[in-house]
């Protein structure tokens, strides 16, 4: 049998690549993503070096960094093992978090690390995960107002305590917490709010001394344009094999 490009494109696809040993191409993945952690962790510090942002290593912040680079990684590729490895990220934020002032953030990461065992539920087992999907259009207004509402009481919250940064730190939880809710609902909209928290998170990180969690965000903003399209090809298996969708 002669094999097509468009056997080839269906082969590699995120559909078809269900349909094989769902524990090799979970150990694949998984390694994947420790050596792509590794990678970008390690860069993360050499340019933070270089430009002089820091001259010491926060242990908890790089612990921090790499199991969360490993868990976008895992998102990406649709693997449920994404959740675990979130959790020990979420739990050193939370630490980090605190002894930096920013209650927002502290409280969001701490909130997530419970919170992720219903999106471990939701996205069930990886050979027969949840499929992609967008937000129905009439939930929009609902999201809209729910989350303007909770960023106001966050802003309100957090000033009340103290906590610096107090509008863009709350900018931060609130998206987080909408993008998390999309993301574990598998809609393809999360990438969107996550790209709108990753722009903010780079600049509030920084200012407040965190540069490596900081940079983490900017390798972030490649990470969300990749996930939409991987998570988007999900969707629309015909147009990889060269078919007409619809």
């Amino acid at each position: 049998m002669i094999t097509t490009p468009a056997d080839i494109a269906l082969e590699s696809s995120p559909a078809r690549a269900h349909t094989r040993d769902p524990r090799l191409v979970l150990n694949r993945d998984v390694l994947d993503s420790l050596w792509i952690a590794v990678l970008l962790t390690g860069g993360s510090y050499a340019v933070g070096f270089a430009l002089g942002w820091f001259q010491t290593v926060n242990p908890i912040e790089t612990f921090a960094v790499f199991t969360s680079y490993s868990c976008t990684w895992l998102c990406i590729q649709q693997r449920r093992f994404n959740y675990p490895i979130g959790m020990l990220s979420t739990a050193a934020y939370s630490i980090l978090f605190w002894q930096q002032g920013l209650y927002a953030s502290m409280v969001l990461n701490a909130y997530l690390v419970p919170t992720l065992l219903y999106g471990w539920i939701r996205w069930r087992a990886d050979a027969d995960t949840r499929p992609v999907m967008h937000v129905a259009l009439r939930w929009v207004p609902v999201y809209i107002v729910v989350t303007g509402a909770a960023y106001v009481g966050a802003v309100a919250v957090t000033s009340f305590f103290g906590g610096s940064f107090a509008t863009l730190d709350s900018v931060i939880l609130v998206g987080t917490i909408l993008a998390q809710f999309l993301l574990d609902n598998k809609k393809l909209e999360t990438w969107i709010v996550w790209l709108v928290v990753d722009v903010v998170a780079i600049w509030l990180y920084i200012s407040s001394g965190l540069a490596i969690a900081g940079l983490q965000y900017a390798f972030f903003l490649g990470s969300v344009v990749l996930g939409f399209w991987r998570w988007w090809r999900s969707m629309h298996p015909q147009s990889i094999a060269g078919e007409p969708v619809g």
